[in-house]
């Protein structure tokens, strides 16, 4: 009998020793199933960033708190960047760029390598000028065009929703190249005193140091640090589509007939159409860079937003303009990109005031 109860008791231990591992087990898997949860959001977190994460880290990277206070969408951990709620017309762009450099490779280059005499050099310099189109393209599109911090200049409010009457006044300092005057305003939305040419973006819902315009097409600003990228794709976009039209103009010539060299034919009708704006837009902003003016100066001078049907003049009380044309497009053109005010992947402690969004002044939305 005595033998019958320890061979009885043995099951329930076994079974209470089983429950055990199998407790043990699950809760090393549920661990496991929640480290890959939490490594796979930081992951997406990382590829794209469209807000602040909610987080008790002391520190934070700049990348992720601009996402929240700008409209900007960033990328590969604040490498890229874009702007959010658009038409996405960059990827139309970047359709049309790559759409036509893959049919000349496919169908073009290596005839005209190896049937067309002295095309080799023809063929290298659409290459090369492709890549620079499209490095320029990545390069102004996806950059820091200049972002101004917020909130570095907060006023005392006199009570919860105005500003002292001073901040509506607007400063004025003497030029460094002439006698007008340069004109300082304070932002009521970042908070600071802009610096000279800049300007606040709708858009992207950020100040722009050197702000010439929003580009729809590049979904970025063209500002100070990025303004000397967009110049090199217009230019290079140019250049490029002409070599392209000669490449596969060459190929018809040698070829005899459209008929024997269809794609020949439809890359040429593509160049023709497509050249243009990107030619008139070159030689719109050869023409400001003249006159030493942004893009927002010179429609805010002729009080349009439509400059076609207007001259590009020099414009009176310019305080940056020199007595050179080419002095004015050397100035603009290879003006230093400036200090990165908001390095994106640089860190910042939680409670940063230059990563808040204060409520604009004179709305019903206390501090």
């Amino acid at each position: 009998m005595r033998l019958h109860s320890r061979q009885g008791s043995n099951p329930h231990r076994q079974y209470s020793a089983a429950r055990s591992l199998e407790s043990t087990s699950d809760d090393s898997e549920h661990k496991e199933i929640q480290n890959t949860m939490a490594w796979s959001k930081r992951l997406m977190r990382w590829m794209v960033t469209v807000d602040q994460p909610h987080t008790s880290d002391a520190s934070l990277k700049n990348y992720q708190s601009l996402a929240h206070v700008t409209n900007y969408i960033f990328f590969c951990g604040g490498r890229l960047r874009t702007v959010a709620k658009t038409k996405y017309l960059s990827v139309l762009v970047l359709v049309m760029l790559i759409a036509p450099i893959v049919l000349f490779s496919v169908f073009e280059a290596r005839y005209l390598w190896t049937h067309v005499a002295g095309a080799k050099a023809c063929v290298v310099l659409c290459y090369y000028f492709w890549t620079l189109c499209f490095a320029s393209f990545i390069s102004t599109g996806t950059t820091d065009p200049g972002t101004l911090p917020r909130n570095i200049h907060l006023a005392q409010l006199q009570d919860d929703y105005k500003l002292p009457l001073e901040y509506y006044s607007i400063i004025t300092l003497p030029s460094p190249v002439s006698n007008a005057p340069v004109r300082l305003k304070y932002c009521t939305t970042c908070r600071i005193w802009r610096p000279p040419r800049a300007s606040h973006c709708s858009v992207c819902d950020s100040c722009i140091l050197s702000f010439d315009h929003h580009c729809d097409w590049l979904n970025n600003c063209i500002g100070q640090r990025n303004h000397r990228y967009f110049l090199a794709f217009l230019f290079s976009t140019v250049i490029s589509t002409i070599l392209l039209l000669t490449c596969c103009a060459l190929k018809l010539r040698h070829a005899g007939s459209p008929s024997a060299a269809p794609v020949s034919l439809l890359l040429i009708c593509y160049c023709a159409v497509s050249i243009w704006y990107p030619l008139l837009l070159a030689i719109y902003h050869l023409f400001l860079t003249g006159t030493q003016q942004t893009t927002h100066e010179y429609l805010k001078a002729i009080d349009s937003r439509n400059p076609i049907f207007h001259k590009v003049t020099h414009p009176e009380h310019n305080p940056f303009v020199t007595g050179s044309c080419a002095k004015n497009m050397l100035l603009l053109m290879c003006q230093p990109r400036g200090y990165d005010f908001l390095h994106a992947r640089s860190e910042h402690q939680a409670g940063d005031w230059r990563f808040f969004r204060l409520p604009i002044p004179h709305s019903f939305e206390k501090v």
